[in-house]
């Protein structure tokens, strides 16, 4: 009966340091981030990756739901009722003949800084936002 305790013991710490480790890797994975495309692998980059802590900025005011950043538009107009979650930005910001990474670039340019500089907070010139290593 005692080696069953001792087993049963040893499980339990076992159980509680996954779900411990578990839970630390998820949260980091959430609250610290990076702004990627996979239309940027393999090029060189001119300047490094973006950091984005996502759920600080789904706590701001100006972000009234997930479509603020995760658009979707047809024939011309924003759609209220539907997002791009789970697409790169290239999905659609490449998809016309002619587009190119740069035109992705200012996308992503237009939707953060413009959001910053009407909000009066968050980084604006470039080494703020891109301040890690390359």
């Amino acid at each position: 009966m005692k080696q069953y305790h001792k087993v049963s013991s040893l499980l339990a710490v076992f159980a509680f340091a996954g779900l411990v480790f578990f839970a630390m890797s998820t949260e980091a994975q959430f609250s610290i981030t990076t702004v990627e495309d996979s239309a940027f692998s393999g090029k060189e980059r001119m300047r490094p990756i973006v950091s984005f802590d996502h759920d600080a900025h789904m706590a701001y005011d100006a972000v009234e739901d997930c479509n603020t950043c995760h658009h979707m538009w047809e024939d011309g107009k924003k759609m209220d009722n539907a997002d791009s979650i789970g697409m790169e930005c290239s999905a659609c910001h490449l998809a016309e003949p002619g587009n190119s990474e740069m035109n992705l670039i200012s996308a992503y340019h237009r939707l953060c800084r413009t959001c910053h500089l009407n909000e009066k907070a968050g980084p604006v010139l470039c080494g703020e936002c891109h301040a890690g290593e390359k």
